[in-house]
């Protein structure tokens, strides 16, 4: 059967011609011919399942209140950069930083962010950090009553100007207590007080009449002065230990 068109079961596959039909080489090497073999069915149904199968969306189960970094996306796809980017879009996912994310928390006021400690706490994963400046500061009544508009974070990774769920953040690399005392946060403002705005001499006067409240542990404030303070600091405190209740 000359030029005849045909498939073997035993003979290796055959070239497929532009048009799809698989065009046999030689008429005596098979028992099977087939006049023609369609092979573009075969070719789109494939490509069909292929393109279907990357298009499909990811079903995730994102928790409400939990933060996620990109890299914890792979578990639902192996683009896990591209998902983010789509989880943002649709509404589940809101960023928190470079690389982070969270789930919003259905409110009656609208969609939530988690606390704040739990974005801090997973950008900055095992490593510990504190929260400083006016909100510790103020509350010491020592005559400082700083506002920033910025939130000041005491760590051990990273220094400089960051944002968190839209909000600045001043970070700082620096020395501190793992569980930080009042007395610590005394020292810090001393240390800080350019930056909080008030004078030493002023935080000293203060100092000198919480210390005779009864207000500070004596011992441990002095223990901070020592480790987190400067020699201008620990001449301070020592001074304001000697006043009318001290016990230096």
């Amino acid at each position: 059967m000359p030029n005849s068109l045909y498939i073997s079961h035993t003979c290796a596959p055959r070239p497929i011609h532009q048009d799809g039909f698989a065009i046999a080489s030689t008429p005596d090497d098979s028992a099977l011919h087939l006049a023609l073999l369609p092979q573009i069915p075969y070719v789109l149904y494939w490509r069909f399942i292929t393109v279907l199968a990357m298009t499909s969306p990811a079903r995730t189960d994102f928790k409400a209140g939990r933060l996620y970094r990109t890299r914890d996306l792979r578990q639902w796809s192996a683009n896990p950069t591209r998902l983010a980017q789509r989880m943002v879009k649709e509404g589940k996912l809101r960023r928190a930083a470079q690389g982070l994310f969270y789930a919003p928390i259905p409110s009656r006021f609208g969609a939530a962010p988690p606390k704040e400690t739990e974005i801090l706490r997973a950008f900055f994963g095992d490593s510990p950090f504190i929260i400083s400046g006016p909100p510790r500061w103020n509350s010491l009544g020592l005559g400082s009553t700083a506002l920033f508009a910025a939130t000041l974070i005491y760590n051990t990774k990273r220094s400089g100007e960051f944002r968190f769920d839209g909000r600045p953040y001043l970070l700082r690399r620096v020395l501190f207590p793992k569980n930080p005392s009042p007395e610590y946060f005394v020292i810090d403002l001393l240390q800080q007080h350019d930056m909080a705005g008030v004078s030493l001499s002023e935080l000293e006067r203060g100092l000198v009449a919480t210390l005779y409240q009864g207000r500070w542990d004596n011992d441990r404030l002095e223990e901070m002065g020592k480790r987190f303070g400067s020699k201008t600091t620990q001449a301070l405190v020592n001074r304001a230990l000697r006043g009318p209740k001290g016990t230096a």
